[in-house]
Formats: C-alpha cells, structure tokens, sequence
C-alpha cells in the first residue's frame, strides 16, 4: 500500500500507510512516513481471550511487568537502554488487548523495536520483578472501585451481560493478590503469540528499513495459539435501568447503552453521524437541552464504543441529585424526538463537516495518527479507514441518517445504570427490585 505525506496531507485526507503487510509468524506491520520531527511512535496491540474469572486482572499484572526487565537485562539496564534513544515504552491490558505504546528518536529505532521484543518475549518474570506489581495493581483497583464513573461502568457491564461475563472482564484485587510469577509466565506462554498481533509505526522512517527492523527483532517471534482471539460481545436487550445506591451522593452518574452497528458494517458512517446530532458534539441536541437550556447536566454526550466484532451507542450524563429525574426525562424525550423529528438535511450537514474536521484534527499529530490507526485495526477495519472516512461520510445520505435514528435511538432498545443516593431516583423505583423506570 503507497502512503501519502503524513497527518495533514494536501488535499485534507489523513494519509495512507506506506506499507501494510504481515510476517510469516502473523504479525500485521503498519508503517506510515510522517517526517514531522525526528521521533517514530510505536503501537503494537496483542489481542487475547480471557476464558477464566480474574484473567483480565492477572493479563493487568502480566503487561505491568513486562517492562520490568528481560532475561538478558534487570530493571535499571531495561530503563537505560530506553533512556539511551530518548526512548519510552508503556504496557497496559484490558478485556481484549495487550497495548504496548511509546516513542523513540528516529535514529534508535531499530534498537528500541529489539528491546520490545525482548520484552515481550523473553520478559523477567520473577519475584522480585512481579512483587511491588501486584502491590500497585491492587491498590489502583481498590481505589478505583470507589469511584462514581468505575462504579458505573462495574454496574452497566454486570447489568448488560450478567455477572459471569462481568467476572471475565472486570478487574478484581483478589486474582491479583493471589498471582505468582508461574501463574503469569503460564499465561504469557498463552496469549503473548504473533498471530494476530499489529504494530504501527508513524514517524520520520523510511518504509522498507523500518520493515526490515521489525523483521529482525519479532521474525522469531512464535505465532502462539490459534483460538486466542477476542469473542464479540453478545447482544444485550434494553428494559429498566438498574440504580445503584451511593448513599450521600451529591451528584448522579447516568449511563445508558444498547447494541450498535460494528465500525465494519457499512451502515456505521450514517449511525454516527445520526449520534452526532443526538449527542455527540457541542452543537447537539441533548448537549443544547440538557446543559445549555436546562442546566441539569454538565458532563454528558453520547457516542459509540466499539470493540473486535460489535459496538454499543452509549449515553452518558453526570447530574446535580436533585436533577436526577428530570435529565432522565429530558433524555429520554430526545430519544423519542430522533423518531417524531428525524435528523434534518442541515443537522446531517453540520455533523457531517464536524465528523471530518474533528477527525483530521484529532490525528493532526504522529502519536494521535499511531494510536488512531492501531485501535482502529484492532477493531477490524482496513488500515484505509482513516484515508477513506471523509468520502465514507460523504457518501451516506440523508435518508440512511433517518433510518439510524429510527434504529437505534428508541428508548424501548436501551437499558443502563445510575449511581445515585436512594431519594435522587425514588420516583422512577419499581418497588424493591433496584430497577427503575425510564
């Protein structure tokens, strides 16, 4: 694939990588020349299935460690040879991926993509390298366990899919307090494999050394096991909202969801831009009710979260407790006014201009570009979705935005969570089950 000129090429389209190709072992390389300063941003991304309860908090604490040293190297010789290219390197994971991000000056990065591999492939697993992770990964859990959005979204996931696929994705302190360094170099040996993985390069390179570094440093990097790919979240049904009690809160914390188009259906572009009018930008219709006329609201918005194979339209809404119930009620009347007063010619217009412009915007730089396309590509789309998403929106039409809105946007398909002192909600409470009408 022949790229163009980097973030903010001439003719407004964010550019195409300059190649795009995968090793014998099934790791995807992405590489795209933008020469704006001499540094490269590196993204590999790792996707993996977790089969167990506490496997996410354990692949946590196994992406922790990893940069903790290698086998060839301890902690203070791993950070030094990083510092010595001017180089950084980040490991987190959740429920689907391994992301490993940083950046290196141009010239090292044939050294700094080894040292990666090493890292990911000979990492130091041992006592003392795991240890001081497992204290810092429980404590971040604990502490963000009391939080109203972490609250939210534990809830929503329970609420939405049960409490066994809310096990298998949700962080929890006690699986990482009880992991050894033979537990994660077991679950390293099972999910840390080539096949399926990307890395993304962006930065002052040229395409065929770049290509070839990588080669050198992941060619013998094992494919690993060949059902370790994220499953699709399952369709869940919309009904009552479940509240969940926060006695003493000052403010509410409301989200709502229901199942959406993934970003590889082609009826995405007109679903998007149908929640763009909804919520998903200044200029909406919820943001000019529920904020700018009312002053219920004054964090909210909507959009889609999309993951490998299925994408959700959330809502979301922080709120005064005494403005509990009626931003409920202004949100639900938008919803209904998607139907009665579909998206006009001129709403898809505007949001149409602001989805290019603030996609353009947003990937302006070579980090946003690398991070962009790396989570894109993990998802499922083409490595040309970026280039191509202006004429993507371009070409849906006024009618496929109204079909969306019908679609998707009736109150009945959605169902959510809200994190609430008891008396904020008590008029929308359904006796003593904890559900609340909406």
């Amino acid at each position: 694939m022949t790229g163009g000129s980097g973030p903010g090429a001439a003719d407004g389209r964010l550019p195409l990588p300059d190649v795009d190709t995968t090793l014998v072992n099934g790791l995807r390389v992405v590489v795209c020349s933008a020469p704006v300063v001499p540094v490269v941003e590196i993204r590999l991304t790792i996707p993996y299935t977790a089969r167990m309860p506490g496997e996410v908090t354990r692949c946590q604490l196994l992406a922790a460690s990893l940069l903790r040293g290698t086998a060839h190297r301890d902690t203070d010789a791993h950070d030094f040879a990083l510092a010595a290219h001017g180089a950084t390197l980040d490991a987190a994971a959740d429920a689907h991926r391994f992301t490993f991000a940083g950046h290196t000056m141009a010239d090292g990065l044939p050294d700094v993509l080894a040292l990666l591999a090493e890292s990911v492939l000979e990492p130091r697993l041992t006592e003392d390298a795991v240890s001081p992770q497992i204290e810092a990964l429980v404590r971040r859990i604990q502490l963000a366990a009391h939080q109203p959005a972490a609250l939210a979204q534990h809830a929503l996931l329970r609420h939405r899919y049960g409490d066994r696929t809310a096990a298998l994705r949700q962080p929890a302190p006690e699986p990482a307090a009880a992991c050894t360094p033979e537990d994660l170099a077991a679950l390293h040996a099972r999910h840390l494999g080539a096949r399926g993985a990307v890395l993304v390069l962006v930065g002052d390179l040229r395409p065929k050394d770049a290509v070839a570094a990588v080669t050198d440093a992941f060619g013998a990097w094992e494919p690993g096991p060949a059902d370790d790919r994220p499953d699709a979240s399952s369709w869940f049904a919309g009904g009552p909202l479940l509240r969940v009690d926060r006695p003493g809160a000052v403010q509410s914390v409301i989200r709502l969801a229901t199942p959406a188009l993934p970003r590889t259906d082609p009826g995405y572009p007109a679903l998007h831009l149908a929640q763009l009018v909804f919520g998903g930008s200044f200029a909406s219709r919820l943001v000019a009710c529920l904020r700018e006329e009312k002053g219920y609201a004054y964090q909210l918005g909507s959009g889609v979260e999309s993951v490998p194979g299925a994408s959700t339209l959330m809502v979301e809404a922080d709120t005064a407790a005494e403005h509990t119930v009626p931003a409920l009620a202004v949100i639900r009347a938008e919803l209904e006014r998607m139907a009665a007063e579909p998206p006009s010619a001129g709403e898809v217009d505007a949001a149409r201009s602001y989805a290019v412009g603030s996609t353009a915007t947003a990937m302006s730089s070579p980090g946003a570009l690398a991070s962009g396309l790396a989570n894109l590509l993990h998802v499922g789309v083409g490595s040309d979705w970026l280039h191509d998403w202006g004429p993507l929106l371009e070409g849906v039409t006024h009618d496929a935005v109204v079909e969306a809105a019908h679609r998707f946007f009736r109150p009945a398909g959605f169902t959510g969570v809200v994190v609430a002192d008891e008396a904020a909600v008590a008029p929308l409470r359904r006796g003593d089950t904890g559900e609340l009408d909406f």
